[in-house]
């Protein structure tokens, strides 16, 4: 039921979709190396050129739903959080590029940013970043887990 926020399946279906017409259009598959430092875990994500991380997270091939155990991206990509904050490693940051100055407003809200911080919903992959390597900062700042409700 649309009304309520179910999709009845319809999200799994579009993504299931995009995934097979971005393998049909011979985009290539992006490999990249995911480290967790405050779990010492590391694990190697994937997707199709033109996807951002965002878009590994939500179509959840190629280790994006392990990805999206640490990546909350709550503000649909629009800029509006910092949930999707990464750090890129320096010897790739000139590669992935740097935030423009809306990027950077919102890192300057985020958990303990650095100089290679980016939001992974603006880091788009292409062939030329395949192998490159990101870290998870320890926390995330999600300003709208603080809206103060009154209690019903």
């Amino acid at each position: 039921r649309w009304e309520m926020g179910v999709d009845v399946g319809l999200t799994s279906l579009v993504s299931a979709v995009e995934l097979e017409l971005a393998a049909r259009e011979g985009k290539a598959l992006v490999k990249f190396k995911v480290r967790v430092p405050h779990s010492g875990a590391e694990f190697e994500c994937g997707g199709y050129e033109g996807m951002s991380l965002r878009d590994v997270v939500e179509n959840g091939a190629h280790q994006g739903d392990l990805l999206g155990e640490y990546l909350e991206c709550a503000c649909s990509g629009v800029m509006a959080c910092s949930t999707c904050h990464v750090i890129i490693s320096p010897e790739w940051f000139d590669r992935v590029g740097h935030p423009d100055d809306s990027e950077q407003d919102m890192l300057d809200l985020a958990f303990e940013p650095t100089e290679t911080s980016r939001l992974g919903c603006q880091v788009r992959l292409s062939k030329e970043l395949a192998g490159f390597v990101l870290s998870l900062p320890s926390g995330s700042n999600n300003l709208q887990d603080d809206i103060p409700f009154p209690d019903k």
